[in-house]
């Protein structure tokens, strides 16, 4: 199940932690769910964080500019989806690291304006 997956995304305390629930969920993937993906995103081996940022990357190009419909487009959609999330976790943790918000302001932050710099 999906939620299960981001769940643990959600759990990871860094990005190697990431980067391993990222390998883990295409470990889930047979050969044939792999065939039903464009050629161009079919991932290789996830060995950092940078890998989790390109596949991202390449599937949403290639999400957006797929013809792809059933199978094809359930399975791409699928990975999209979940190495989005992975790429949002990696931002979350790189901003945490550096001891601020990544440069993202806080949602609740109810101000009008750009956020000063601190």
């Amino acid at each position: 199940m999906m939620t299960s997956w981001y769940s643990q995304l959600d759990r990871a305390k860094t990005a190697g932690d990431t980067v391993a629930v990222a390998r883990d969920f295409m470990a889930t993937w047979s050969p044939e769910d792999l065939a039903l993906l464009p050629a161009t995103v079919r991932p290789g081996r996830l060995r950092d964080e940078e890998d989790v940022e390109t596949l991202h990357e390449m599937l949403v190009v290639a999400y957006r500019d797929s013809r792809a419909t059933g199978r094809e487009l359930d399975a791409l959609q699928r990975l999209t989806s979940f190495m989005v999330r992975a790429s949002i976790r990696l931002a979350e943790l790189s901003g945490e690291s550096s001891g601020g918000s990544g440069g993202i302001p806080p949602m609740s932050a109810g101000k009008s304006g750009s956020p000063a710099e601190e």
